[in-house]
């Protein structure tokens, strides 16, 4: 399908209801009646369990982040955290999780993930729900749907450095590799904002289609694509080139487009199904289709990548309580682990290998063309 082809049919279809804004609101409905449990104080996490073994599960409606050790495939700790627990991101650099709170709240709980326990909170804007951080770990963005704003927080020193206007309900927010930009999924206004990280604001808009619902996006290993779900009662995937800061196709996925994760050598993409789905769907960036797909008990919901990207952590959605373990080589499920009731989002602690500027390019495809840049060749 070609870039004019996929908006027009964009354009063709009625709006009817937004499923990623109907996600939402559930989530509204569950942590509006979750108890708020004081947060309190827990032992010191093994000496044997390094952060890099480590995973963080934000569970929306139980209100608590889950420490998971990967290799046992345990709970270590779980850490409550009263103003809500929307999603997560670590920065390994100063051992710190920020939990976003979500609908209702204000703030980003931060969390020594050495110690686990809440040990700040850092005033953001109106309902913070997504978070990425950088590489180096030294930057934290939070998308803050209800103000239509990014927060720009130095983890270094918990406090916010700038804050940065986007489009209206941003939701997914992704950092490129080398840091040099953040790409902001705007849910209502169904485009992709583009912050130049420094200074420290918006210089491009990608319009994604009349009608589209803008959720989730992440980046090549290269930086030179960003991958957005978007959804308007059809769901796809949409390729943007980050260098010309436009649409290049919109690949169809039938099971649903919810969260992404994208293997380290640029091969996959990982698109959880969402809204009480159960199903991943795995698209191949050589053909630019979806190759395959695999089943996760309980739901597919946040999505995270471990292990040089050869394991995945799945968070299993509102329903549930469990954190699904994947094989990525074979797509087997590993296992499961309880967690908090309501898991959304997860991250994964580790050191980041340096940014190689040719990763994925080898697989790449030229996604007018369908066929593999000629340096690739």
């Amino acid at each position: 399908m070609s870039a004019c082809d996929s908006q027009e049919a964009v354009r063709r279809r009625p709006f009817g209801r937004l499923r990623a804004a109907l996600a939402v609101a559930v989530v509204t409905a569950s942590t509006a009646v979750a108890p708020v449990v004081p947060a309190a104080a827990t032992p010191r996490p093994q000496e044997d369990t390094p952060a890099s073994d480590r995973a963080y599960v934000a569970n929306t409606t139980a209100r608590t982040l889950s420490f998971l050790d990967t290799d046992d495939r345990t709970v270590t700790h779980t850490v409550a955290v009263p103003s809500g627990a929307a999603d997560v991101g670590v920065s390994w650099r100063v051992h710190r999780a920020y939990v976003t709170g979500g609908s209702g709240s204000h703030t980003v709980s931060v969390v020594d993930t050495e110690r686990a326990r809440v040990v700040g909170t850092i005033r953001v804007g109106d309902r913070p729900e997504g978070i990425a951080v950088s590489r180096d770990g030294r930057r934290a963005y939070v998308t803050n749907a209800d103000s239509g704003t990014v927060s720009v927080i130095d983890t270094g020193r918990n406090r916010v450095l700038r804050t940065v206007r986007v489009g209206a309900f941003p939701r997914g927010v992704a950092v490129s590799p080398d840091g040099k930009h953040v790409y902001v999924a705007n849910l209502l206004s169904g485009s992709v904002s583009v912050i130049a990280a420094a200074p420290g604001r918006v210089v491009a808009t990608v319009p994604l289609g009349t009608g589209t619902a803008a959720y989730d996006v992440a980046v090549s290993p290269d930086g030179r694509l960003a991958y957005v779900s978007t959804g308007n009662g059809t769901e796809y995937v949409s390729v943007i080139d980050t260098r010309a800061a436009t649409v290049l196709d919109a690949v169809p996925v039938e099971a649903g487009a919810e969260s992404l994760a994208v293997s380290p050598d640029g091969g996959s993409v990982y698109v959880s199904s969402g809204f009480g789905n159960d199903e991943v769907s795995v698209i191949d960036t050589e053909v630019g289709t979806v190759a395959r797909s695999f089943r996760v008990p309980g739901g597919a919901e946040g999505l995270a990548l471990g292990y040089e990207g050869r394991q995945m952590y799945v968070a299993t959605g509102l329903g549930s309580r469990s954190a699904v373990y994947v094989d990525t080589e074979t797509d087997r499920v590993m296992g499961t682990t309880t967690v908090g009731t309501g898991p959304m989002g997860v991250a994964v602690e580790s050191e980041p290998e340096p940014v190689d500027t040719r990763a994925g390019t080898g697989r790449r495809i030229h996604w007018k063309t369908g066929q593999k840049p000629a340096a690739a060749r």
